[in-house]
């Protein structure tokens, strides 16, 4: 699959957050898709197949209630970038966050999820890379857990680069 590929709900989804044009009231529908699914169903079904599945369905609805609350396109990575670049100064308190978002299983993420797009949003609107997070969320389950994993290395294998190269230059 080409990176640069985006699914058809992602890309009606980023055309409702247009610079120009923004949709607001189909933003609004979708912010309270959160609480109930329905909402984003009118929305989000013409760009699904006719047989989707009830699970995918409800995860393209959490999807778009996401999008909704951070309507932020040109997001790169997944998530445990995002969060490493939210972390700032701070790396404690947004690690502590991050991994109840790691530990969670797929029932409670999107409580822990809206919390993490929140806090994005809360810092200076970093963006979400919504297509890898789509592609992310269909693969929570996976035994092998390779999303927490992939997460987990973008999140602190900078950490630790940026650790070591100030305790380099501390002792130079």
């Amino acid at each position: 699959m080409s990176e640069s590929f985006k699914h058809p709900v992602i890309q009606h989804l980023e055309s409702l957050a247009g610079e120009d044009h923004a949709d607001r009231a189909a933003l609004a529908k979708l912010r309270r898709a959160l609480q109930n699914p329905i909402e984003a169903y009118p929305i989000i079904l013409p760009y699904l197949p006719h047989d989707v599945s009830d699970n995918d369905l409800s995860l393209y609805a959490m999807l778009a209630g996401l999008f909704a609350n951070h309507p932020q396109i040109g997001g790169s990575g997944n998530m445990g970038n995002h969060m490493r670049e939210a972390a700032g100064e701070n790396v404690e308190a947004t690690e502590r966050r991050f991994v109840n978002l790691l530990r969670s299983n797929l029932e409670d993420l999107p409580i822990l999820l809206r919390q993490s797009v929140s806090f994005l949003r809360s810092k200076n609107n970093i963006p979400v890379d919504w297509e890898q997070l789509r592609r992310d969320l269909f693969a929570w389950d996976h035994p092998q857990e390779y999303v927490q994993k992939n997460w987990a290395r973008a999140f602190w294998s900078s950490h630790a680069s940026n650790d070591a190269k100030e305790t380099q230059n501390q002792n130079q």
